[in-house]
């Protein structure tokens, strides 16, 4: 497993503690049109079942993640595909 894929499983599931996160490195589809994901962890799917997100909208989910990940959308990660849940 990469390092930035570490970190960001770590740092969201730190902050949100959900009952299930699933993060996939899915640079490899992105490097025709993006060199540095030839590499790998430019960009990510992200599946993430939490409390944390009850009662908040879509946007208002998408925007606490990407607080929680700032440093890494500033350094090297360039997106993200986000499935975010509340538990039912």
């Amino acid at each position: 497993m990469n390092i930035l894929k570490e970190n960001i499983i770590e740092k969201l599931s730190m902050e949100l503690k959900p009952t299930l996160i699933e993060v996939i490195d899915e640079s490899y589809l992105h490097a025709s049109h993006n060199h540095q994901a030839k590499k790998g962890g430019t960009h990510f799917r992200v599946k993430i079942i939490s409390k944390a997100f009850r009662n908040k909208s879509r946007v208002q989910r998408h925007d606490i993640v990407h607080k929680i990940l700032d440093y890494e959308l500033k350094n090297g990660l360039h997106a993200l595909t986000l499935n975010l849940s509340d538990i039912k």
